[in-house]
């Protein structure tokens, strides 16, 4: 039960490095994988330095949400303590490497299939305006989910990973974190409904505060794969992860086939599969209530810190356009709008997967980036989303009609415009994994900052002659930003490398 947002939540061994195999340094380091970096300790500045458990927030997504997840610091394949304690960790194979990336790309375009099922069933099940009606009940859920983490997955995957804690009682900690951010979160989002919905779309806020409800459940997944990430324990992981994301899609599915799915429905169902995905994730469990805890939540919520400050710039500059959507156009014009966002979800995958290993290369303290690997990392993700996105733009329209239906032919244009806004949201992932990986979370934020505002700007200028595509416009311009600021933010960092070195 995906919001409408990518999948940031690619999910790899955190074993890997782009550039060449690990040293034998780190053997008492265990990998790690999501949504999220860690912080091994704080300098005495308060900025974090990152350890061995890491995460792209971006994207994301998987699993009940869309957007990204935690990517591996670096180190080697999972092993016991007994096995590392006694000298017995090798090196993974190139082997096991490739396996490892083809298999996170996998699950990714897996999980992207489902989130865009999930969209076409809505489309086909509710129409244009009821769309965009869903799209309002769920808004403000998709706008808070990842920012009210605050930073919870990063932390939780550093201490699976660093072994500090026993494996139960961090699976309790991070069910306790889960729901305290969780309530916490849906207070916010009812707050929101409450408050901030324009006047025609008041009439959907009893069932926007019913859909703030799903948080929680959310929360609770999204925290504790964290565990499964930083252990290494990616089969769970990625069962978990499925599950979550197929639970909407299927109970939309069976719905369908039951009764007439109606906007209520949808919405009671959106809520039910959010307690899926959190049950899928506490079963087994033992001594759910009574059992021991560690660390404690306040602890957690403290060394969280710098990464909900850096998810909550992300997170509004991605979810901006949706925000003016919502309160600039009608429904039917939302409708349209909403319905494409997952239609652009795949070209995010490939540099969202890349910006996993990307981490693991930047916080791998032995390796180093050379301004010539930057060029091709960087130059190769362009030229791989540009033709992707040309063959997009040439095919989506006749696919739209034959998916959608005719009614949707409307939004072919939003397609047009949200892929390549897409596809550079991918690339920036990637970057943003980089440099949450050399321990710099709070690095783009200023830049996030600066295309909010020119997107404000430009939507405030336009969107009176040429309404949601003006918005579209304006998020792409905005992409551009920080495409061009972050990669310079990732130059200036590998010449500092290598000059230190030199």
């Amino acid at each position: 039960m995906p919001s409408d947002r990518t999948s940031n939540d690619s999910s790899s061994t955190g074993d890997s490095s782009i550039l060449s195999d690990r040293s034998g340094a780190s053997d008492d380091r265990v990998a790690t994988v999501g949504t999220a970096e860690t912080i091994a300790s704080q300098s005495n500045c308060g900025e974090p330095v990152v350890g061995d458990c890491s995460a792209s927030s971006a994207n994301a997504d998987a699993g009940l949400t869309s957007s990204g997840e935690a990517v591996p610091g670096p180190a080697i394949a999972y092993q016991a303590p007994s096995d590392i304690e006694a000298g017995n960790s090798a090196p993974p194979s190139k082997f096991a490497k490739a396996f490892s990336f083809a298999q996170t790309v996998g699950f990714a375009f897996g999980i992207v299939a489902l989130q865009m099922g999930q969209g076409i069933l809505l489309a086909r099940l509710l129409g244009p305006v009821g769309r965009g009606e869903y799209a309002t009940t769920v808004l403000y859920v998709q706008m808070l989910l990842y920012i009210g983490l605050f930073g919870g997955v990063e932390v939780i995957c550093r201490y699976a990973a660093d072994r500090t804690v026993e494996t139960i009682k961090l699976r309790r900690a991070a069910m306790w974190l889960g729901l305290t951010t969780g309530v916490v979160t849906t207070g916010l989002v009812v707050l929101c409904n409450v408050i901030a919905l324009p006047n025609e779309k008041a009439y959907l806020m009893s069932l926007g505060c019913l859909c703030a409800f799903s948080v929680i459940g959310q929360h609770v997944m999204l925290i504790m794969t964290a565990v499964d990430r930083g252990a290494g324990d990616f089969s769970k992981y990625n069962v978990r992860r499925f599950v979550s994301a197929a639970a909407f899609p299927a109970l939309l599915l069976v719905a369908a086939f039951v009764t007439d799915v109606t906007l209520n429905l949808a919405c009671v169902l959106f809520v039910i599969a959010s307690a899926i995905s959190m049950g899928a994730c506490v079963f087994g469990l033992p001594k759910l209530a009574t059992g021991k805890s560690e660390p404690p939540v306040k602890q957690l919520l403290k060394e969280s810190r710098p990464y909900g400050v850096s998810m909550l710039a992300t997170d509004l500059f991605e979810r901006l356009d949706l925000l003016l959507v919502m309160w600039l156009v009608p429904l039917l014009t939302q409708g349209f709008y909403a319905a494409m966002v997952p239609v652009v979800y795949p070209l995010t995958v490939i540099p969202n997967t890349l910006g996993i290993y990307l981490f693991n290369t930047a916080a791998d303290r032995s390796k180093r980036l050379r301004t010539s690997d930057v060029h091709r990392i960087l130059g190769g993700s362009i030229a791989i989303q540009t033709v992707s996105t040309i063959v997009f733009i040439i095919l989506i329209g006749p696919l739209v009609k034959l998916v959608y239906g005719e009614e949707f032919a409307p939004a072919i244009v939003f397609a047009w415009w949200l892929a390549p806004v897409s596809a550079i949201k991918g690339i920036l992932q990637g970057l943003d994994s980089y440099v949450k990986g050399r321990g710099k979370p709070l690095a783009p934020i200023r830049c996030r900052i600066v295309a909010s505002l020119v997107m404000l700007g430009l939507t405030a200028a336009f969107v009176g002659s040429y309404g949601a595509i003006a918005i579209a416009v304006a998020a792409l311009v905005g992409q551009v930003i920080c495409l061009v600021w972050l990669s310079a933010i990732v130059y200036a960092d590998v010449r500092e490398q290598n000059a230190v070195i030199e």
